[in-house]
């Protein structure tokens, strides 16, 4: 399919604010582990769907910290069809239709950083500095993105890297998951601060681990 048609805007730095079935077997892991992410908690919405909520949101409606008015909260908060590209796309350069009408990811990077350059070019010289001017805690800033994706696809680094690229190009509102309701970008609030540091706007519990970071990103469809 030729999309030179196609004519995608580039991003701002910082994305403004704006107006499945998860199987059973997955769902009693997380249920025994006493843990019960938005889309399980939240038995109104449809669980097919991505959809996504705040990091403060989330947080709160963990149902060992939340009762039913946070889980209430947090429910009124979710965003829905929130289809973004998984690692996978982001790592080969592949289309998902629900996504920019199919167009490749990596087109938007183009079209954004590397005006008249190639898709090609582009993934050999992206680094992690370019996504994350202020830092990507225990992530090398000149590390190249695309070597990253393809070669560690569980890690800390690539989710954070897939879940920031999503939020600037993948549209479908997923920008708006990780907005606070101060207009803070906390998906660049937990890069630069990291793992053990990071806590959701207005928190006073632990600061987020490793893990922490994971779920978030992976049960608010970020990355998938």
């Amino acid at each position: 399919m030729d999309h030179r048609s196609d004519t995608p805007q580039p991003p701002s730095a910082t994305p403004a604010p704006a107006a499945g079935s998860v199987v059973s077997q997955r769902r009693r892991r997380f249920i025994q582990a006493g843990v019960v992410p938005v889309g399980l908690t939240l038995a109104s919405r449809p669980a097919m769907a991505w959809h996504c909520n705040t990091t403060s949101a989330w947080g709160s409606a963990q149902l060992r910290n939340g009762g039913a008015s946070v889980k209430a909260r947090a429910e009124a908060a979710v965003i829905n069809n929130t289809e973004c590209w998984t690692i996978s796309n982001w790592a080969y350069n592949t289309a998902r239709s629900q996504v920019r009408n199919g167009v490749s990811p990596w087109t938007f990077v183009v079209n954004a950083w590397y005006s008249g350059k190639s898709a090609t070019y582009a993934r050999n010289n992206l680094t992690v500095a370019k996504v994350f001017p202020a830092g990507l805690k225990n992530v090398s800033a000149t590390a190249n993105v695309k070597n990253l994706l393809q070669g560690d696809p569980g890690g800390y680094g690539t989710m954070m890297l897939v879940a920031r690229l999503n939020t600037l190009f993948a549209g479908n509102g997923v920008a708006q998951c990780v907005i606070s309701s101060n207009g803070q970008d906390m998906l660049v609030q937990m890069a630069a601060q990291g793992p053990g540091v990071f806590r959701p706007l207005n928190s006073t519990g632990a600061a987020w681990t490793k893990d922490d970071f994971s779920r978030y990103l992976r049960e608010n469809w970020l990355v998938a």
